[in-house]
């Protein structure tokens, strides 16, 4: 389903119940680049879908790895995407089952120096989520926007169990809190990124179901001249256990 900020949905409560004063709506761009919400039904939005013995297009692709499944209300078209021990891509690399962008239709996921993006999205892990991360070397990756080596920018679970937004790929690595994981809960996020290698130009800011939670940051987004943007996960093989995370409602807005 397509995502909807907690910002509006309570702008409509209060506007249904007579009140003269809206919360405050959550800016995003008025130019939509690139939807991934998985509202066809399946995976097909997307250039490319990564897991283990697949690397190309998803096509009607549908295994315990990545599947759209009907998540109840408000997230009846919603991606599931499960790792176990293993699952490994043709490619090599860490354990993953993550989609990505690439050319055609899906090519407004790339960013490009200079680039203004907001990152509308909701996302669950799953009840059984139990966080894998065994120490500071190994990675836990739900989205990830990637040039080359290590994410200058990715949402990744921290050894303390919380998502951060930040990136290792770049000089002096960064790791922001967006909130608690808070496994079966939907959180509605909007991830508003400037795109640059300059640290003076490139910032990071977030909000989690219509509330700020990361003030602008600046930092450098990027390493290399353009980034993909990935989701799904990707966690290092010392993760162990068998991790789910779904996804839901991805749009891409630029000015």
């Amino acid at each position: 389903m397509r995502f909807r900020s907690a910002a509006l949905a309570a702008a409509v409560l209060a506007t249904a119940a007579g009140c003269a004063t809206e919360p405050p709506r959550v800016p995003v761009g008025s130019r939509v680049v690139f939807v991934g919400d998985y509202d066809t039904g399946n995976l097909t939005q997307w250039a490319t879908l990564q897991t283990q013995d697949w690397s190309q297009f998803a096509g009607d692709y549908c295994t315990y790895r990545a599947c759209v499944h009907d998540d109840g209300e408000g997230h009846s078209t919603a991606a599931r995407f499960e790792v176990r021990d293993g699952d490994v891509p043709p490619f090599g690399g860490g354990e993953r089952a993550e989609v990505r962008t690439g050319d055609g239709p899906s090519s407004g996921g790339y960013a490009f120096e200079g680039d203004e993006r907001w990152y509308e999205m909701s996302v669950k892990f799953d009840e059984s989520f139990r966080n894998p991360r065994v120490s500071s070397a190994g990675w836990f990756i739900v989205m990830q926007w990637f040039g080359y080596g290590a994410p200058a920018l990715a949402l990744q679970v921290s050894e303390s169990n919380t998502l951060d937004f930040g990136g290792d790929g770049v000089p002096r690595r960064y790791h922001r809190s967006i909130g608690e994981v808070r496994p079966g809960e939907w959180v509605d996020y909007i991830l508003h990124v400037k795109f640059s290698k300059n640290p003076s130009v490139g910032f990071v800011e977030a909000w989690a179901d219509g509330l700020l939670v990361l003030p602008r940051y600046n930092r450098p987004t990027m390493t290399t001249e353009s980034s993909y943007l990935k989701q799904g996960i990707y966690r290092d093989a010392d993760a162990g256990g068998t991790q789910v995370v779904w996804h839901d409602g991805l749009r891409v807005t630029a000015p």
